[in-house]
């Protein structure tokens, strides 16, 4: 899937620690990359729900953490009692870190496998993400019997952060570009940045189907914009 990016300059939406493993997968194909974060993170400034929540697992429950800022929000409240699953590397060392120990990891760092893959018990499956975490994960745990409970460990704030007056120059360039979208929070930080006109001169790039969605509705039909399968990329879902 790399090959698409060759001579490119390509645009990371999210976090630098979030993309280190996808840009040095890119690295070598593209032209350059750009870092242009267009989502943050926030601590909970209330953490009483989601230390009640922990406190209420049991040792045959799961807790799932989909992103590394899930993990470090759960480890700043202690060790859980259930069985912690961890969408992927980055998320699982993060655990390890701070003494969890890390009992499942899906085959792929998405969603759609660790829903697929989550071994079954006979207690709950509490998810600790953020916010603005897309419903998929949970509809397919659901569909699979899980019973499935829900809270927030930290908030996802849609802003892009970075030289916006540069990547608005690149993109009125003639130079080939292209943006890579995780998630509709990303997508609304870069447009609350830079007008739809300008991003859809770009190739988009979009992981998962609910990310595609906001693109058409924000760029609309003729834009180009590409979905990318999240178990190709081998990325977490947030």
């Amino acid at each position: 899937m790399y090959e698409r990016f060759a001579g490119k300059t390509v645009v990371l939406t999210r976090e630098p620690a979030d993309n280190a493993e996808l840009a040095s997968r890119i690295g070598d194909r593209a032209a350059r990359i750009v870092e242009f974060p267009c989502v943050r993170t926030e601590p909970l400034t209330d953490t009483s729900g989601l230390a009640a929540e922990l406190a209420a697992l049991r040792d045959d429950d799961w807790l799932v953490v989909t992103s590394r800022h899930g993990a470090e929000a759960v480890a700043r409240l202690g060790r859980p009692r259930a069985a912690v699953a961890a969408i992927g590397d980055a998320t699982a060392e993060r655990l390890r870190a701070h003494g969890a120990r890390v009992a499942f990891q899906p085959s792929m760092s998405s969603g759609a496998a660790l829903a697929r893959e989550l071994p079954r018990t006979a207690g709950v499956v509490l998810l600790a993400r953020s916010d603005r975490a897309l419903p998929d994960l949970p509809i397919l745990l659901r569909e699979r019997g899980f019973t499935v409970r829900e809270v927030v460990a930290y908030r996802t704030v849609a802003e892009a952060r970075g030289d916006v007056a540069a990547l608005r120059a690149l993109l009125a360039s003639r130079e080939p570009v292209a943006i890579l979208f995780h998630s509709p929070s990303a997508v609304a930080g870069m447009l609350a940045a830079i007008e739809a006109p300008l991003v859809a001169r770009a190739a988009i790039h979009v992981f998962g189907p609910s990310t595609l969605r906001a693109v058409r509705d924000a760029l609309g039909a003729a834009a180009d914009i590409s979905l990318i399968e999240e178990e190709a990329a081998h990325v977490a879902h947030r």
